[in-house]
């Protein structure tokens, strides 16, 4: 089960640091599709938060479409974010796509359709798909286009079709142009997409994010007192980051953070830190300063590459549904 834990000395309020423990907790799939989340009461013993403060961090949770309340059960990760699994099978299970599809047509011949009838549904639904398939665009935030430069770098070592990265402020605008495409996008905003998109007309696959359980088991394993820096393009995952490693570490460890376009910022993250957390695209800027830098730092930090933004269950989805095999 995801460890939750509260700063009280933290800068970042308690609600906050929660609510971004739990969006972490779903997008990198530590909580499951279908799966219960801890109750009020649970969460009010773990982290010391009221529970009315809890339940107004859920109702925003289930506004973002993360989540949804079922009366008399409590609160689940909402299903439509689940991503189906590769279908990679053992020789042994090879019948199973037939067992589906017969399965399928006889649900179909139960509710009156005829033969030819089901054979136009599925030959129009997989033409679709595979129109779908031949172009990709990646949305996110104006703000997150950091997070999406490192999706798009992930998914291109994947896939060899055009992919495109657009602001979703700019989407709708964009599909204006577009007869058919896959739109994706990570689970935080998959929401605020399928409000400006068509699912008519375009196909909507959220991806899920790495779990960082390497990483996180090396910021546990730090001295006290440690000074980390940690580096990203995004916004988004420095705030969310800086909020986990401070409700693991608490006061116990230093953290400093920066973009690597802030020149100045950056040079004294790497004066002060004796371990540097970055993104892939961060790391050759901050491989090139501190090679600048080196005549005149006092220790050389120790630089830890996070390779991966999104989880590996979501690109061998990606490979499988667009890869050339």
């Amino acid at each position: 089960m995801f460890s939750f834990h509260i700063q009280p000395d933290s800068e970042i309020p308690a609600s906050q640091q929660l609510l971004d423990q739990l969006q972490f907790a779903i997008a990198s799939h530590q909580f499951r599709h279908d799966q219960r989340l801890p109750s009020l009461r649970q969460l009010e013993m773990i982290t010391g938060l009221h529970r009315n403060t809890i339940s107004k961090i859920y109702h925003k949770l289930e506004l973002l479409g993360l989540v949804k309340s079922v009366p008399g059960s409590g609160i689940y990760v909402q299903d439509n974010l689940q991503l189906p699994a590769p279908c990679s099978q053992p020789n042994h299970q090879s019948s199973q796509p037939q067992i589906i599809f017969d399965q399928a047509i006889n649900q179909l011949l139960e509710q009156g359709y005829s033969l030819p009838q089901i054979r136009h549904l599925f030959s129009r639904a997989i033409d679709w798909r595979v129109e779908c398939a031949a172009q990709v665009i990646i949305t996110v935030p104006q703000r997150e286009l950091g997070a999406g430069q490192w999706m798009l770098q992930e998914i291109e070592q994947v896939i060899a079709i055009p992919i495109r990265l657009v602001p979703l402020e700019t989407l709708a605008e964009t599909l204006t142009q577009v007869t058919a495409a896959t739109i994706v996008t990570t689970t935080y905003f998959v929401q605020a997409v399928t409000a400006v998109v068509s699912p008519q007309n375009f196909q909507i696959m959220p991806v899920t994010l790495h779990d960082y359980g390497p990483e996180l088991a090396q910021i546990k394993a730090l001295l006290p007192n440690h000074h980390l820096g940690l580096v990203s393009f995004s916004p988004g995952v420095l705030h969310a980051a800086s909020t986990i490693i401070q409700s693991l570490r608490g006061s116990d460890i230093h953290l400093t953070i920066s973009t690597p376009d802030d020149l100045p910022r950056l040079r004294y993250l790497i004066h002060r830190s004796e371990t540097i957390l970055c993104d892939s695209l961060s790391y050759e800027i901050i491989k090139k300063q501190l090679d600048k830098l080196h005549s005149i730092l006092i220790h050389q930090p120790k630089v830890i590459l996070c390779k991966n933004y999104i989880s590996q269950t979501s690109l061998e989805l990606l490979e499988q549904t667009f890869g050339i095999h």
